[in-house]
C-alpha cells in the first residue's frame, strides 16, 4: 500500500482560522473567517475536547450532529488533506474532525480564497485546484 502524502495544510495563514458558522443540511459544513468552506457529506469522526469519539452521519438525523456544533465558536489550529482523500482538522477547543474517503461518493469538499478547491474523490484520492495545493 502506498503511504499517504500531505497535499494541503490549514490554516493557510499564520495563526488560527476562526470558525464563524456551522451549517447542517444533508451535510455538515463550517465556514471560517479566512474564507474556507468545508462541506462534509459522508460519515466522519468527531472527537470532543474531553476525548469522546463519535461517528456522525450528516445524511442521518440532523439532531445527532449536535456534538460537532461546539466547534462553531472555536478556531482551526491545524489541519491537512492527504493524497488518499483523508481530511484531519484540529480545533482550538481540543476537538478534532476526521473524514475518510468514500468508495462511491465525494466524502468532502473544501473551497477557499483564490480558487482553492479540494475534493475527496470517490474510491480515494484528492483532486486539487488553486492556491498552494501543489
Amino acid at each position: 500500500m502506498k503511504p499517504s502524502h500531505v497535499l494541503w495544510t490549514w490554516p493557510t495563514t499564520s495563526g488560527p482560522d476562526d470558525v464563524v458558522r456551522c451549517m447542517v443540511d444533508y451535510a455538515f459544513s463550517i465556514h471560517t473567517e479566512g474564507g474556507i468552506v468545508l462541506r462534509v457529506e459522508n460519515e466522519f469522526i468527531y472527537k470532543s475536547a474531553s476525548g469522546l469519539s463519535q461517528r456522525l452521519n450528516p445524511a442521518g438525523d440532523p439532531s445527532q450532529l449536535g456534538p460537532a456544533l461546539s466547534i462553531a465558536r472555536s478556531s482551526v489550529t491545524a489541519g491537512f488533506a492527504d493524497d488518499r482523500g483523508n481530511l484531519h482538522v484540529d480545533f482550538a477547543d481540543g476537538s478534532t474532525v476526521e473524514v475518510s474517503p468514500d468508495e462511491q461518493y465525494e466524502a468532502w469538499t473544501l473551497n477557499g480564497p483564490e480558487g482553492l478547491l479540494l475534493v475527496s474523490c470517490p474510491g480515494g484520492g484528492l483532486t486539487t485546484w488553486g492556491l498552494d495545493t501543489q
